[in-house]
């Protein structure tokens, strides 16, 4: 998929998180320059990105997506040797140089040092779904059951009984994500398909988007065409 010439709008940067194919699509609305060789140097290795920083930050960063088993790995152990540079970013966790951003300062050599250190993946989970999924959200095949995680007689913590911030935090999270989520959960249910899988697949609007070798409906072209982009060069032998 090609990437459309665009020129930034007044409002470019200023924006929380995005769809990652409209970022995709429009680099430059979303990114500053000096990071958009680093995120297209990620979306490379079908590692995708949530956020990054602007001007108005301290340093350098990019909060990445979902990673492979492998990448994973690799990225846990970072965290562990290389704290200064991998961990906790705004929205989630990923890269970080300590480079004061600013026009002209380019970071993407520092971020490439990094950015190497990952291996290509195929297109994680956040960019397909499953069948029973695609059934269960997208066309009305569901039933609704009591939500096992939810615990609404759990106690709020209440700050003054802790002896450090750190053991009021870790409860203070334990009791959001187990009291502030809904009561009931939806799930796939066989029984409320009128048709077919292919009947609704096809009258949806990613009917352009399976790969029925692995049964996964891919969210977009973006995520569909790195997928099998992926899986071409993977049967490719090393030479």
């Amino acid at each position: 998929m090609a990437l459309e010439q665009y020129t930034p709008s007044p409002q470019a940067y200023q924006y929380s998180t995005v769809d990652m194919i409209h970022v995709y699509r429009y680099p430059e609305e979303f990114i500053i320059p000096e990071n958009l060789e680093a995120c297209k140097l990620l979306w490379s290795k079908n590692i995708f990105t949530i956020m990054c920083n602007n001007y108005d930050n301290e340093d350098s960063w990019i909060t990445i997506s979902t990673l492979d088993e492998h990448n994973r790995k690799v990225f846990d152990e970072l965290c562990q040797t290389n704290p200064e540079n991998f961990g906790p970013t705004w929205g989630g966790v990923g890269i970080r140089v300590p480079i004061k951003p600013s026009p002209g300062v380019d970071a993407s050599k520092s971020f490439k040092e990094l950015i190497d250190l990952f291996s290509y993946q195929d297109v994680q989970k956040d960019g397909y779904m499953t069948k029973e999924e695609f059934l269960n959200f997208h066309c009305g095949c569901f039933k609704l059951i009591p939500n096992p995680d939810y615990l609404p007689d759990l106690p709020e913590p209440v700050y003054e009984e802790y002896p450090d911030f750190s053991s009021y935090k870790k409860d203070l999270e334990y009791y959001m994500a187990h009291t502030m989520i809904p009561d009931k959960i939806r799930i796939f249910d066989e029984t409320k398909m009128e048709k077919s899988f292919a009947e609704y697949l096809a009258e949806s609007i990613f009917a352009k988007y399976y790969d029925e070798e692995n049964g996964r409906i891919y969210y977009n072209e973006l995520y569909y065409n790195s997928h099998l982009k992926y899986k071409k060069e993977s049967k490719v032998p090393n030479l």
